[in-house]
């Protein structure tokens, strides 16, 4: 499964302070490729915390805010794989791959309730039945992430 890819904006750093409230000093694309990497200009949380943020970030636009309220994913979740630096054209980039696991924010609003509602208070409620039902309601995919200028900021870590 993929998803459509974000369209470019002019102020990224300012899109995501808007919408989300997180202050990120970075610009240039959505890193999709190498040739629209997100460019990292400061950081001021590690590398971990900003690659994740960044990622939950992407994916929630990508599965949730962009798509027609039927078509939304929720319980969206981003997992760190691997990373690669490579250097092209005399520019160093980092290639970062998450695992991204949702599900339709529908069944996942409907999973979340049946475990309020029977967790603790039903003694009937199967648990296994329950986390079995949420595996087979999750997609999983891979997402590829570009950064530029990250490799500043490994000396921190």
């Amino acid at each position: 499964m993929k998803f459509k890819q974000i369209a470019p904006v002019e102020d990224m750093s300012g899109l995501i302070l808007e919408v989300f409230d997180v202050r990120l000093d970075i610009s240039g694309g959505w890193g999709y490729d190498h040739k629209t990497p997100i460019v990292v200009n400061s950081l001021n949380i590690s590398i971990d915390q900003f690659l994740n943020l960044f990622a939950n970030l992407r994916a929630n636009i990508e599965m949730n805010m962009t798509l027609e309220e039927n078509d939304r994913y929720g319980g969206i979740n981003v997992h760190f794989l691997d990373g690669e630096q490579f250097t092209i054209e005399n520019k160093t980039y980092d290639h970062i791959r998450f695992e991204v696991t949702a599900m339709r924010e529908k069944d996942y609003a409907k999973v979340i309730q049946e475990y309020k509602d029977n967790y603790g208070k039903n003694e009937n409620f199967d648990m296994n039945k329950h986390f079995k039902k949420r595996e087979e309601l999750t997609i999983k995919l891979i997402a590829d992430f570009w950064f530029e200028g990250l490799e500043e900021y490994y000396h921190n870590e």
